[in-house]
């Protein structure tokens, strides 16, 4: 039984090396729950498509050769589609910039009292730190991004590095939280480095402002978000009203 995708490049890995038509068949079933898992079933239908061949069951040749013919279109097919995936970033920058609409929702809607949330329940929960961004907005991308995960470990070759939120292989959320004795120079230093590390095309660095060291937010985002050329880098700056 094959075990589950968790990411494009894994599937076109496993797809690639498949020996025989009972491995890629079964590598492709799995490729194609993944990809229903985060809302492509058109995608997964393509797919399906795009690897079905007649086996020839009297010419080993013909049968290795048409085995080849399938890997390549499928092999193909998920490539576009992992370059096409940050089309969608317009979306997410939105999704990423209305998260605040989120907290107000969750702080400021007074709970029926007929349920079993209290008010008082809802007025403990409060942002401190980092950590405490990350698990709300972890929770409010996941319905939206299934494969989201938080904090996986990648390999860069020189060290290990952990994004806050990986939502594919190409694209990644780094969370920042402001502190009371933290200075805007440090975040930018942990932003550059961050740039650096990440193997991800894709940076979306979610600044949560709470302490209001950003001077600048606009001058802030334009001068970061064209740091490196060589990656795709937004940022999305809360400075919140309620603290």
């Amino acid at each position: 039984m094959l075990s589950g995708i968790d990411s494009m490049q894994e599937a076109i890995e496993k797809l690639k090396n498949a020996p025989n038509k009972r491995e890629f068949d079964s590598v492709k079933d799995a490729v194609q729950a993944y990809m229903s898992g985060i809302g492509m079933q058109t995608e997964s239908a393509e797919l399906e498509r795009r690897a079905f061949y007649f086996p020839n069951e009297y010419s080993d040749k013909d049968a290795g050769e048409k085995l080849e013919e399938a890997k390549n279109r499928t092999v193909q097919y998920l490539s576009e589609l992992m370059e096409g995936a940050p089309e969608d970033d317009g979306i997410l920058i939105q999704i990423l910039e209305n998260f605040h609409l989120f907290l107000e929702a969750l702080w400021e809607r007074i709970p029926d009292k007929r349920g079993g949330i209290q008010p008082a329940q809802l007025n403990a929960v409060r942002i401190k730190n980092e950590y405490d961004v990350q698990h709300l907005l972890y929770a409010y991308l996941k319905p939206l991004y299934p494969a989201a995960r938080a904090e996986v470990s990648e390999d860069t070759g020189y060290e290990a590095v952990r994004p806050d939120i990986r939502l594919d292989d190409d694209r990644v959320i780094e969370v920042k939280c402001s502190r009371s004795e933290m200075k805007e120079k440090k975040l930018i230093e942990e932003i550059e480095a961050d740039m650096v590390h990440y193997r991800a095309s894709h940076i979306y660095f979610f600044v949560y402002d709470k302490e209001k060291i950003i001077e600048n937010p606009k001058i802030f985002k334009d001068t970061y978000e064209n740091k490196i050329k060589e990656k795709q880098v937004c940022i999305i700056i809360h400075q919140p009203k309620r603290l």
